[in-house]
């Protein structure tokens, strides 16, 4: 369906949008942990084994391969975010699917008019507003 304005699109697609300035859009970039980290945990960690029996290595080892990943999702999301606001202006970063402790699911870049023009890019990224628990 085509709508008017880029925010009809949006609410139409997601009612509980709420849209993100850039400056919202950067912190939570600073701030989100993607929620689908591979080796989250330890155990399930792909080189857990090989390293158990220096338990002290094999912890901190896996936090630096956890931070790695969080910072290269955080590096393409970022790009995401540069590479869809210099392409269309106009457009405007959102988050929706509004989560009972008052944090949202989903960020994305609404870009066009029709419900489907969007960009998500931000897989695994969430939004808290300022003064909201997580």
């Amino acid at each position: 369906m085509k709508h008017d304005t880029l925010m009809q699109a949006q609410l139409s697609a997601y009612p509980d949008s709420i849209v993100l300035t850039d400056i919202q859009m950067m912190d939570a970039l600073r701030k989100s942990k993607p929620d689908w980290i591979k080796y989250d945990k330890l155990k399930e960690w792909r080189y857990f084994e090989y390293l158990k029996e220096d338990e002290w290595l094999a912890v901190r080892l896996h936090e630096v391969s956890v931070d790695a990943q969080i910072d290269e999702t955080r590096a393409r999301w970022a790009r995401n975010a540069f590479i869809y606001k210099a392409e269309t202006p106009n457009g405007f970063f959102y988050a929706c699917c509004k989560q009972p402790d008052g944090s949202y699911k989903f960020v994305g870049f609404r870009y066009g008019l029709e419900d489907s023009e969007y960009a998500s890019g931000f897989d695994g990224m969430g939004y808290t507003p300022e003064g909201e628990s997580k």
